[in-house]
């Protein structure tokens, strides 16, 4: 974990610092990103088949997003039913709620492949929803050559999480709103800027939860017993993810040149002795 995971952190308390100062900016799109929020207040109300439905009818989206794939959150300070996740800002094919939903506000790819905040936004404004983009396509991290980059380096497998008494807690990010800060905080607002690379994400907290799962770096942490209890991790109901990601999948694979950045396909961590 060492300098990265002091680096989010640093990152998620920036975060909650200058935030309110930037409330009145990015309100309107902060509202109208939230409507299509989980909350860890409607969880409680809402069903598991309407979540699985909702994740069914999702929508495969080419635009500006961010990934929370194995993002360790911390509370908000004000609220403890609103966890904050410093999630990786990409862009290409994802799967979300309604496209229209979801448009980035303030921020862009520069021809050089930055992102950058645009002149006259405080920050900039993305959604939190799902893709392979770090992925581990397939079963020994394998990967299609035709398909994918001579460069990809992902290495993301899909961890099953379990706990028979059902108390199990994770952070929800899947369309959460996310904030993205320009690296300089002080710069001139009315120039575009450098961005961050991470958005902080504010999703929801889910509890009394018997199966979900995570995101993993590495199969080595494939049979990590205590990862999924040890931190509150970004991740997804196990029906509901798997649905999602039969979905994207099928698109990625139907669509091979709409995002050749991206592999097509996500590998799940085995039962076994010896994952590496």
């Amino acid at each position: 974990m060492g300098k990265k995971f002091y680096f989010i952190i640093g990152l998620l308390i920036v975060a909650c610092i200058i935030s309110a100062s930037f409330a009145e900016t990015t309100a309107n799109k902060t509202s109208s990103v939230k409507s299509v929020a989980v909350s860890a207040k409607n969880l409680s109300a809402t069903t598991e088949m309407e979540k699985n439905n909702q994740m069914q009818m999702g929508y495969v989206c080419n635009q500006p997003y961010a990934i929370c794939d194995t993002a360790i959150c911390v509370p908000d300070k004000n609220d403890p039913t609103l966890m904050r996740c410093s999630c990786s800002v990409e862009n290409g094919s994802s799967i979300g709620g309604a496209c229209d939903t979801w448009e980035p506000v303030g921020i862009y790819m520069n021809d050089d492949g930055e992102w950058m905040i645009q002149a006259g936004y405080s920050v900039g404004q993305v959604t939190s929803t799902f893709s392979f983009a770090h992925s581990a396509p397939v079963e020994g991290n394998e990967i299609d050559p035709n398909n994918t980059p001579s460069d990809y380096e992902g290495d993301v497998y899909m961890k099953s999480c379990s706990n028979a008494s059902g108390d199990g807690i994770f952070a929800d990010c899947w369309n959460a709103p996310c904030t993205v800060l320009p690296k300089d905080i002080n710069a001139d607002i009315n120039t575009d800027r450098p961005a961050s690379p991470y958005a902080v994400c504010d999703c929801g907290l889910e509890l009394n939860n018997s199966e979900w799962y995570v995101g993993v770096h590495g199969a080595d942490k494939c049979n990590n017993e205590s990862y999924c209890k040890d931190f509150i991790i970004s991740a997804g109901q196990k029906h509901s993810t798997d649905l999602g990601i039969q979905k994207l999948g099928n698109y990625l694979a139907d669509n091979p040149g709409v995002d050749p950045s991206q592999p097509y396909k996500i590998e799940y961590c085995k039962n076994c002795t010896d994952c590496t």
